[in-house]
């Protein structure tokens, strides 16, 4: 027997063969499959080649609930009502030490992350530090009230630092 007589013999027996068939389909589908994922990661890539060629260097993502935050924030201390001005400065220091967390400071709480900066890291942190001092003295003593004035003063140096981290956006129009 020659060499083709003896593969159409085994191509023929192989064709009467369950497993050969299931093998086949397994195959066939797995085939599919790749197809199919190959052309998602090719759809991805062109979303993102077309975001960053329309968008250019300037393409930030969607901000989200950061930003919204930060604009109620930004109304409790335009109110001028002091407990409000209280709340604004709580969640400040709340959003930093998260964004902290986030980013891999270590520490339990915000004071202990702010010990474990540098200062080449982070420009104020010595008044980050007062601004730490300020959440713990309105958390420990309810009487303690801070005025409009100082909780947009803390609201300025936290906002600088935030926007650095590009987790709010400080010269975003308020959206609601």
């Amino acid at each position: 027997m020659n060499l083709i007589e003896s593969l159409e013999a085994m191509n023929e027996f192989l064709n009467q063969s369950y497993v050969f068939r299931a093998f086949k389909f397994f195959l066939a589908f797995y085939l599919i499959v790749i197809v199919l994922a190959i052309t998602g990661i090719i759809i991805r890539i062109w979303q993102d080649y077309t975001k960053s060629l329309f968008f250019g260097a300037g393409y930030r993502p969607s901000l989200g609930k950061y930003q919204k935050r930060w604009n109620k924030l930004n109304d409790q201390i335009a109110s001028g009502d002091l407990d409000q001005c209280n709340i604004a400065v709580l969640e400040c220091s709340q959003m930093l030490n998260e964004v902290l967390k986030a980013i891999g400071y270590d520490g339990d709480n915000l004071g202990e992350r702010l010990k474990s900066l540098f200062p080449s890291q982070l420009d104020s942190i010595e008044k980050l530090k007062v601004i730490n001092e300020v959440k713990n003295k309105i958390v420990q003593n309810p009487s303690f009230k801070v005025t409009a004035e100082e909780a947009a003063g803390i609201r300025d140096i936290v906002g600088k630092i935030l926007d650095s981290f590009e987790v709010i956006n400080l010269d975003k129009n308020k959206k609601k």
